[in-house]
C-alpha cells in the first residue's frame, strides 16, 4: 500500500469532521443532518486514506479512462449535496429569521401601547 502525506492528511480531516458533527449534535446546536453528513464525508475521507487504490476500481466500474475522473465524479457529487444541503438550511433559517422579527415588532407594539 502506497502511505502518503496526502491520505495522512486525508485521515487527518476526516476525523475533524467526525468529532466536529458529533461535538455539534452533543452540544445541541445543529440538528441530526449535520452529523449525517459529516458522518459521511469525514468517512469518505478516512476511507479513501485507508484504500487510495479505491477509485481506480470505481473508474473501472463507472468505465471511465482515468482515476482522476472518478475522483472529479465522487467529489463533484459530494459536494453537490453539500451545496443543496446548505441552501435549504440557509432556506429555512431565512424563514425563521423573518418570524422572529415579526414577533419582535409585535412585542415592541404591545410595548409601545403599554406605555402609552
Amino acid at each position: 500500500m502506497d502511505f502518503t502525506l496526502v491520505n495522512l492528511l486525508s485521515l487527518l480531516v476526516g476525523a475533524l469532521f467526525l468529532a466536529n458533527g458529533y461535538y455539534l449534535v452533543k452540544e445541541g446546536r445543529e440538528a441530526l443532518a449535520l452529523f449525517v453528513m459529516s458522518l459521511f464525508v469525514g468517512a469518505g475521507l478516512m476511507f479513501v486514506a485507508v484504500y487510495p487504490n479505491f477509485f481506480e476500481m470505481l473508474a473501472t466500474l463507472l468505465g471511465l479512462e482515468w482515476k482522476a475522473r472518478a475522483i472529479l465524479v465522487v467529489s463533484n457529487l459530494v459536494l453537490f449535496v453539500i451545496i443543496t444541503y446548505l441552501i435549504n438550511r440557509i432556506g429555512k433559517l431565512y424563514d425563521r429569521l423573518s418570524r422572529l422579527n415579526e414577533e419582535v415588532s409585535l412585542l415592541k407594539s404591545e410595548l409601545e401601547e403599554l406605555d402609552e
